[in-house]
């Protein structure tokens, strides 16, 4: 793994206590952002969920990620974040490391290839010779959509050139800029991406559906502290927050991250034990 370099950005917000935890701290509790888009995209679309959180919470939350996944799977399963939003695969490796999952977002992951506007690209098989943008090699939706390409009889490096893009932001920037035929995303992730972007691209769908981001709690949190905050996140939709959270990240509220979604995930843990 590469050397832990962290991007801490406050959202201390000093809001009033509502329905605190076991016992208010001054120590911030640090929460571990999966590195999915830019530091100030990710900020700006958590900024609503760590503000309810401090409230129940009663103590300031550090909202921290990383310069790269892997610095972040690095992280993770040091266990050097208190609360975490991870990708599936990751939140099933974590699970065996002293983290227990919270939630899922509610709605289905399903990776998208992002074309211009006016590109002639439609089906997987268009792909052909073309450039495509991905995040990092340790992505879920990455290590999917491969798959999804060689099931129609497209190779990475023989039939297509895959180009390596920092974050799924990154990607359809590349596709936009021209610097790319299509970069990989997935609907919530291109809802937060600038507009003057999204205006600008189209969406390919792969049909693929995967469990979506969970969020886990370390156990050092302790187990009344995990059952308030799982019931603190099921109200989250209805709260002022809570709306505001999810015109931002469109996802449909919680659900739980089941035995089946984590078996689902062990193909792909497989993968990266691999690398």
């Amino acid at each position: 793994m590469s050397r832990r370099l962290f991007l801490r950005a406050s959202l201390c917000a000093g809001l009033a206590l509502a329905r605190p935890l076991a016992r208010a701290q001054d120590t911030p509790l640090r929460m571990g952002i999966h590195p999915y888009n830019s530091t100030l995209a990710l900020i700006g679309t958590h900024r609503p969920l760590v503000q309810y959180l401090e409230k129940i919470v009663a103590r300031p939350i550090e909202f921290i990620t990383a310069p790269n996944f892997d610095a972040y799977l690095s992280a993770l399963l040091a266990g050097e974040y208190d609360l975490v939003i991870a990708p599936p695969h990751f939140a099933a490796m974590a699970m065996q490391r002293e983290y227990v999952a919270l939630y899922q977002y509610k709605s289905r992951l399903e990776p998208l290839l992002t074309v211009r506007t006016a590109s002639a690209l439609q089906t997987a098989r268009d792909f052909r010779g073309k450039k495509i943008a991905m995040a990092d090699p340790t992505a879920l939706i990455r290590l999917a959509t491969v798959k999804w390409l060689e099931a129609n009889h497209l190779q990475a490096g023989r039939d297509y050139q895959l180009v390596n893009a920092p974050t799924h932001g990154a990607a359809v920037a590349a596709t936009v800029q021209g610097e790319v035929d299509a970069g990989l995303t997935t609907l919530s992730g291109l809802a937060q991406i600038p507009a003057d972007l999204r205006q600008q691209v189209r969406a390919i769908r792969t049909g693929i559906q995967l469990p979506h981001l969970v969020t886990l709690a370390h156990r050092r949190v302790g187990e009344t502290d995990i059952t308030r905050l799982r019931a603190a996140l099921m109200a989250l939709p209805a709260t002022a927050e809570g709306k505001d959270f999810f015109t931002r990240l469109p996802v449909q509220g919680y659900e739980p991250f089941t035995v089946d979604d984590v078996r689902a995930m062990q193909p792909y843990v497989d993968l990266l034990m691999k690398k």
